[in-house]
């Protein structure tokens, strides 16, 4: 399979990556404590918010473009988790990194055409493959960018005080 990517692939690609490198460096400041540290009000951790990035970019694909089972190599998704059973920082960035690789031989699989082709979401209803893909992109900024946020304005910060 080639590794190139078509116009549509290589704006979805670039969507992902763009801002990974940020979210990447923010986590890879925090200590394992701070990673899996849980905000008050019941906000998200870091920890789940990876996890979440990750299993959204890995199985909704999987399901929806694909037609393969969802899978879940910690035994479970990570809205299922306790706290207690979230994996530590490598293991949620080897997961990371995994999906991130899949999702390039996925997008590089990809004609202009299919990103045409509808498909049917329990949640959003019919949509096209390129609206699925934004779908992807969307939630791994959000969440990506609310994990540079409590890194750098809610951990970090704690540190030199």
């Amino acid at each position: 399979m080639s590794d190139h990517l078509g116009p549509q692939a290589q704006l979805i690609w670039d969507g992902l990556e763009l801002r990974a490198p940020a979210m990447l460096g923010a986590i890879d400041r925090l200590d394992e404590d701070e990673f899996q540290w849980q905000p008050p009000n019941g906000a998200n951790s870091v920890a789940w918010l990876l996890w979440h990035i990750a299993e959204v970019e890995d199985n909704w694909v999987r399901d929806k473009l694909f037609s393969l089972e969802r899978r879940y190599p910690f035994g479970m998704s990570v809205k299922a988790a306790a706290r207690e059973q979230f994996p530590n920082k490598q293991g949620l960035l080897g997961y990371f990194h995994e999906v991130r690789a899949l999702t390039r031989e996925r997008l590089a699989g990809k004609t202009e055409e299919d990103f045409e082709r509808k498909i049917l979401d329990d949640h959003f209803g019919r949509m096209t493959e390129r609206q699925l893909w934004a779908g992807v992109v969307t939630s791994a900024a959000w969440h990506g960018g609310q994990i540079v946020m409590i890194a750098n304005r809610m951990l970090l910060p704690q540190r030199q005080a």
